[in-house]
């Protein structure tokens, strides 16, 4: 819903609609303001069971609010779009609907200063009552990963995984000593919790000595890129990078190629 409003504020801003010089502050300012609406509203998306009372009615505010500006968009849109007119309509029609259209204009210019208002209430609301960190909070204290503790169980309590463990080892490790080597993926897949990063971690633990590189790393839903790049350099170098925080992505990249060049 908000997305589809945010690029509907964005047509309002472009050549089309360029009669309405007045307000076009006021639509940008909305898009913009809208647009860093709708990045806190995801994140609180992912942790709705334990979002406060508060936050639930500023959320609950703004999506009346997204409603009430598409209305107004769809509204305008929709009267413009019908006042054209072909060059053999009389003179006396056309004024009659350029006139139409002018009170169209006057109308969502006071309409979107009135939007714009309420947008700005909105974002000193969420200042206000500090709704960022309100969402971080509950991400950090509510969201963890449930295959972290896979990742650190003894192999004498597993129980039952020894064929499904071999059968992994056998495929990856097959075709070795063979002129032609290539790059080989194994997926294990299935529902949650069926033991597939238990399983993963004990073929790491057995093959882990056979490579020269090697890296054991878990992904999220929505991962945080760099963090798993500087992850990974980290493991197959097997040593601290310098300033390693502030690199971008591609000098991450770079270097792991870099450093995988040649080697098992």
């Amino acid at each position: 819903m908000m997305t589809s409003v945010i690029s509907k504020l964005t047509t309002l801003l472009g050549e089309e609609y360029a009669k309405l010089k007045g307000v076009q502050r006021e639509v940008n300012f909305m898009r913009d303001e809208l647009s860093s609406m709708n990045a806190l509203l995801q994140r609180l998306a992912e942790v709705d069971s334990v979002v406060d009372v508060q936050t639930k009615e500023w959320r609950r505010q703004v999506k009346e609010m997204t409603y009430d500006i598409e209305d107004c968009i769809d509204n305008f849109t929709h009267c413009i779009g019908h006042n054209g007119t072909a060059d053999s309509v009389g003179l006396v029609h056309r004024l009659v609907q350029n006139l139409k259209a002018l009170r169209a204009r006057c109308r969502i210019a006071n309409q979107i200063q009135e939007l714009k208002a309420r947008v700005e209430d909105a974002s000193k609301r969420r200042m206000r009552y500090k709704l960022d960190e309100r969402a971080f909070e509950s991400i950090d204290a509510t969201v963890t990963d449930p295959r972290l503790p896979s990742l650190y169980a003894e192999p004498e309590g597993l129980v039952g995984i020894d064929q499904q463990k071999d059968d992994i080892t056998r495929l990856l490790m097959e075709g070795e000593g063979t002129s032609m080597q290539q790059l080989k993926v194994i997926s294990i897949v299935g529902p949650g919790g069926l033991g597939k990063t238990t399983l993963a971690n004990e073929v790491y633990r057995e093959l882990e000595g056979k490579f020269q590189c090697r890296a054991l790393v878990s992904l999220s839903q929505q991962p945080d890129i760099k963090k798993i790049l500087r992850n990974i350099l980290s493991q197959i170098s097997q040593k601290e990078c310098g300033n390693i925080e502030v690199w971008d992505e591609e000098k991450l990249i770079n270097s792991i190629r870099e450093f995988l060049k040649n080697k098992r």
